[in-house]
């Protein structure tokens, strides 16, 4: 495995963040699958990764530039009732923020080492799992668009603790529990999208010290930059296609992808 990642390595793993982070397929999954597969470096892997989940975060604020206007348009007008959700809008996400934030801290120093977590095997069973939460949300959401609520906040947010762990998709998990609580997917999966705010920037947050030393800056700076910008780029086309997709489509072609590719690589973990 070579020391460090290439120039080449780097746009690769930073376009799989970008399209993976959005759609329900597990971005930290892919960064792992990647990186074995092709036996490239993981030397400060879970920092890169960080950066690379700035250049998403930075996408959602401008895609969705005109929500965050209609939200300060409603603080600024409280009397409006066509701002009633969007004044709640920042509670609701701080209320699914909550159980991260919470069990967040005390997971970083195992999800950084434990290499039982960052491998083909951990991620192939957390597809597994993911797939069988997308059949089960197919099955018993009720059609409906219901407003979110605290109480289903915090329950789509205790969803989002398991996807900490690589292989378990932040979106997928998340768009699920908007689902069963009774929200259309194209509006589960909006929130779902919201959702990703406070938890990408909570996690650069936590790295800002690991992102200032080594290994990540023994990349050269450029090459840092153009990971983000890329994952950005990729980042906003995956937002625009997963809003107007799941308009007319269902989770199960990802849950069907998710299995196929969750055992075919546990196969080959046992194989090899």
């Amino acid at each position: 495995m070579d020391p460090a990642l290439t120039l080449f390595q780097s746009i690769v793993l930073a376009v799989i963040q970008g399209i993976t982070e959005f759609l329900p397929i597990s971005s930290s999954g892919h960064l792992v699958i990647a990186r074995e597969l092709f036996h490239w470096s993981d030397d400060g892997g879970l920092v890169f990764d960080t950066v690379l989940h700035g250049g998403s975060l930075a996408a959602i604020l401008i895609y969705f530039w005109r929500d965050w206007l209609a939200v300060w348009t409603g603080y600024r007008n409280p009397r409006d009732a066509n701002f009633t959700w969007y004044r709640r809008l920042p509670w609701l996400l701080a209320v699914a923020t909550l159980p991260v934030v919470v069990v967040g801290p005390l997971l970083k120093p195992y999800l950084e080492s434990d290499e039982a977590i960052r491998n083909l095997l951990g991620v192939g069973l957390s597809m597994l799992a993911t797939a069988l939460f997308f059949w089960f949300c197919e099955k018993r959401s009720a059609p409906g668009n219901r407003p979110v609520g605290f109480l289903h906040a915090l329950a789509i947010g205790c969803l989002q603790v398991l996807t900490l762990l690589p292989g378990v998709s932040r979106s997928g998990w998340t768009t699920g529990g908007g689902m069963l609580c009774g929200q259309s997917r194209e509006s589960a999966v909006r929130f779902a999208f919201f959702m990703a705010i406070p938890a990408i920037g909570g996690a650069i947050v936590f790295q800002i010290k690991d992102i200032l030393v080594e290994p990540v800056l023994s990349m050269p700076p450029f090459q840092i930059a153009l990971g983000f910008l890329v994952s950005f780029i990729a980042s906003l086309g995956a937002i625009h296609f997963c809003l107007k997709f799941f308009r007319a489509h269902s989770l199960r072609g990802f849950a069907l992808y998710l299995a196929l590719v969750g055992l075919l690589i546990i196969l080959c973990r046992h194989l090899a």
